[in-house]
């Protein structure tokens, strides 16, 4: 018997045949296609008009400026400008340290990092959404990145890509730049009103990003009274920071902390020891300190990181050195309560009264760190803020486990740290090298950012495959097969 192959079959197959063949593969089959045209793409922001690019039905800026910023001194907004501007391309990163893991075959395959290149004028957005000025009212999700408050972007990792979010998703996906380490949290207070805020100024920066988004989101199709922060890790830390924050307050309406939940943060005490280290090791003094502007970053970077091992030092001998392992890892390296940018410890009861109404996600992975056990470090802290936010009255808290283990490399990398971020954003695909993008793999990330997404809409994770999950103490076991326990 011969077939007569049907036209939609023909079609299949040569699609089918080119995807699977690299040397000839017809780029609107398999991507889509992509419209870098200015006028489809200009957005007109408070500031000046963007331009960006369209891949696959989904508006897409990078780099756009929300704010300017000298030396150690608080973010002001952008120059204006009236030509259109090029927003196709990420913008400069904060400077910082080199990471270890560079030098890791193993960890640069699965991470798939991208650092770009840095430049301390790094106060950047990328927007990605369905569409522009069409009056949409679409939930925001900014994101915040991790590598604690020393290193990262909104680019590092391949899974911080918001297409698959906004196209599938129906979400406005943003991620930022902001200073980190000796730029974003030196507290330089003791030398005068010029630099009181010094040792908050990377926080403040993520301020004036939401201050951005209240003021320019719409444009970009996005509901600014529908806000939502969440972040991983470090970022987990900067969402847990904001909660404590008044400037803030507003700002957004949900939050979601990933392996991230700080509930104490430095004192003036040891974060001025810091500064005043780095400044003596820097060779400066009172009468000079407006120097400091000046001095090369590589020469800065290397005073403050000698300054936090002597003033972390001079804590343990004090004996008052941080009582858990993550605050210990972090000291010195983190937001200051100063009693006025950030009041109060954030797990204290005043502090939870600034985001009483702002209901949350919290969890942690099964390793993070740990593979060959149950993780020690970021479960407890997680489960502490969720126990002191439901204590303390505040809207609903949903608890998660992700235990889902990657088989990459043998399976060596198990539940860890970040492991979750593909999943979040719907890029099990896309970061392959980190998730091995099994189809099991492929349908929990449907669901998880289904459960993520759902919640920025209406304050309440839902997701089909997914039990229905109930606020803290239960707690959400996300897997192949989710359970509610």
């Amino acid at each position: 018997m011969t077939l007569k192959p049907t036209l939609s079959l023909l079609v299949s197959l040569l699609v089918l045949g080119a995807c699977g063949q690299p040397a000839r593969k017809p780029a609107a089959a398999c991507y889509g296609v992509l419209e870098t045209s200015t006028k489809a793409t200009t957005v007109q922001t408070a500031s000046g008009p963007v331009a960006g690019y369209i891949d696959d039905g989904v508006y897409i800026y990078k780099g756009i400026p929300y704010a300017r910023a000298g030396r150690f001194q608080p973010a002001v907004d952008p120059e204006p400008w009236t030509e259109v501007r090029s927003s196709r391309a990420y913008g400069p990163t904060c400077p910082q340290d080199r990471r270890t893991g560079w030098y890791s075959d193993a960890q640069a395959f699965s991470m798939h990092w991208d650092d770009g290149f840095p430049d301390e004028d790094c106060l950047r957005v990328n927007v990605w959404t369905g569409g522009i000025d069409d009056g949409g009212k679409r939930p925001v999700m900014v994101w915040l990145h991790g590598g604690g408050f020393r290193a990262g972007s909104g680019q590092e990792l391949i899974s911080y890509d918001g297409t698959n979010l906004a196209r599938d998703h129906g979400v406005v996906v943003v991620t930022l730049n902001h200073r980190l380490n000796v730029l974003g949290f030196l507290d330089l207070s003791a030398y005068g009103a010029k630099y009181a805020h010094s040792g908050n100024l990377g926080m403040l920066d993520i301020v004036k990003a939401l201050e951005w988004v209240r003021d320019n989101i719409a444009r970009f199709g996005g509901d600014p009274a529908n806000v939502t922060v969440f972040g991983q890790s470090g970022g987990g830390g900067k969402v847990s920071t904001l909660m404590a924050m008044p400037s803030a307050k507003g700002l957004f309406s949900k939050a979601i902390v990933e392996s991230g939940s700080i509930t104490e943060l430095a004192v003036p005490k040891y974060s001025r020891r810091v500064g005043a280290a780095t400044v003596q090791n820097l060779g400066l003094n009172p009468s000079r300190i407006d120097d400091i502007a000046d001095v090369p970053y590589e020469t800065l970077l290397e005073a403050y990181n000698e300054a936090l091992r002597t003033v972390c030092e001079e804590a343990r001998q004090d004996g008052v050195f941080p009582e858990n392992v993550l605050s210990a890892l972090l000291f010195g390296q983190v937001p200051v309560v100063d009693g006025e940018i950030i009041p109060a410890q954030p797990g204290t009861a005043e502090a939870l009264t600034l985001s009483k109404e702002v209901p949350t996600i919290i969890g942690t992975t099964y390793h993070e760190f740990t593979r060959d056990r149950e993780d020690p470090i970021f479960k407890p802290l997680a489960v502490k803020q969720a126990t002191d936010r439901t204590s303390n009255g505040c809207a609903p808290v949903y608890f998660y486990r992700f235990v889902w283990a990657s088989p990459v490399l043998d399976g060596a990398l198990g539940s860890t740290h970040c492991i979750e971020i593909p999943f979040v954003f719907d890029n099990v695909l896309l970061h392959r090298t980190f998730t091995g993008g099994g189809d099991e793999a492929v349908e929990l990330g449907h669901r998880v950012s289904r459960l993520w997404t759902s919640f920025a809409r209406t304050g309440k994770p839902e997701s089909e495959g997914i039990p229905e999950w109930e606020p803290w103490p239960h707690t959400m076991v996300l897997d192949v097969q989710s359970t509610l326990k």
